[in-house]
């Protein structure tokens, strides 16, 4: 016999009961409340993460692209540039380039302001084409930086405080190799000439002095085999660990972006983790309201429950009904949000200009950062609907141990 519904019986009673106007109209207001409220914390979950994935981007690109991402050194300080007994470095996992450094702490002097910096001696012509210095550089060039020249490249936070510009003079003064002279301890030192500047738009624009590694050797009266590292960049900084379990021989160590800069990643990380959480409580919420309405459905619907299961219907037909009548307004509230979000996400910089509330690009910012990773996506549309499925346990289970006999006694 036919019966017009389609198979399975399961699912085509839960969407009728699901499309149909219900005689409650108070369940029906908490079902789309539900909804709503899915929808909203999924869409909100996705706004939120992209924009802190967009920052997390940013400092990535930005910091881990003026700092090295991985270090060869030994223990000693001191390495030679062609090392032997080493694996090629070049070849190792998420390698894209490998040039010597050399790092010191040090003083630059103006005519009228002194400051501190960290000092790297670098070779330009062994850096990536595509390193963010190259086209962050607001004047001059990185390949200014020529052996014997004594040229030398600052962030632009540090010329602004000594308050100098291209062309001007500076002292740099460093505390490693230092001499001996009949008046004491004299620290090495050297004019240089300013011939770049860059800004990254992070702090390292304030901390950071690049000289050629020529010069840096002479200052520190190092040999020119001599270097105080092989610098390694990755195609992923995150990917550090792929690189430093490569065993190496006695003397030698791997050092990574992360002895300097990993606390403030992991503050950005547990930021964003704590944001999610919270966001997440909100879909907890609104599933809690399907598991409230659907409860005050099966009671309501207790006559129809026994009239199935006289005609034959067992009671895993029936937790299916209810399952798929109360994870109907999770998917629906889930795939509206996720569209939502999308959307809010592709327009969120116009939006909060047009509401005038875009503080970040008032602040001189080119607007909020939004990275869309899909498989974030995916796992929160999955997370809501089976928050969604969760909920529909316990009524469903309820009405599955409706008696066919109490419920139609007084019908």
């Amino acid at each position: 016999m036919k019966t017009g519904l389609f198979q399975p019986l399961s699912l085509a009673i839960g969407l009728r009961y699901a499309g149909s106007r219900r005689s409650n109209r108070f369940v029906s207001f908490i079902s789309l409340f539900s909804t709503f409220g899915i929808a909203i914390g999924v869409a909100a979950l996705m706004v939120v993460i992209s924009v802190m994935n967009g920052f997390e981007g940013q400092l990535k690109g930005r910091i881990l692209g003026v700092i090295p991402h991985v270090v060869l050194t030994s223990e000693a300080g001191r390495i030679d540039t062609a090392p032997e007994g080493l694996p090629d470095l070049a070849k190792l996992p998420h390698v894209v380039a490998v040039a010597p450094m050399l790092d010191s702490e040090g003083m630059l002097q103006s005519p009228g302001q002194l400051t501190g910096v960290s000092v790297q001696g670098i070779d330009p012509a062994h850096w990536p084409k595509d390193d963010i210095l190259h086209s962050q550089m607001l004047g001059g060039r990185l390949a200014s930086l020529k052996g014997g020249d004594y040229q030398i490249v600052l962030g632009q936070g540090v010329a602004r405080r000594l308050g100098v510009g291209l062309g001007d003079e500076v002292r740099l003064i460093l505390t490693e190799g230092t001499r001996f002279t009949p008046f004491g301890r004299v620290p090495a030192q050297r004019l240089f000439t300013v011939s770049g500047i860059f800004g990254v738009g992070a702090d390292v624009d304030d901390q950071i002095a690049l000289i050629a590694i020529q010069d840096a050797q002479r200052l520190l009266r190092l040999p020119e085999h001599q270097v105080g590292g092989l610098r390694l960049w990755l195609d992923d900084p995150f990917a550090a660990d792929a690189v430093i379990k490569t065993p190496l021989p006695d003397g030698y160590q791997w050092q990574d972006w992360r002895r300097e800069r990993g606390e403030l990643f992991q503050a950005v990380a547990m930021e964003k983790r704590m944001m999610g959480l919270m966001l997440v409580l909100i879909i907890a919420v609104a599933t809690f309201n399907i598991l409230s309405a659907l409860v005050m459905v099966v009671t309501d619907k207790e006559g129809e429950v026994a009239i199935l299961r006289t005609m034959g219907m067992n009671e895993s037909g029936i937790v299916r009904i209810f399952m798929v009548l109360g994870a109907s307004s999770g998917v629906i509230g889930a795939l509206f949000g996720a569209l939502a979000g999308l959307g809010l996400c592709l327009g969120l910089n116009p939006l909060l200009s047009g509401l005038g509330l875009n503080l970040y690009m008032a602040a001189g910012g080119s607007g909020l950062p939004v990275i869309v990773e899909p498989m974030q996506v995916v796992t929160i549309l999955a997370g809501a609907v089976l928050l969604s499925f969760g909920a529909t346990l316990y009524p469903a289970a309820r009405a599955a141990r409706v008696r066919p006999a109490e419920a139609l006694r007084h019908e």
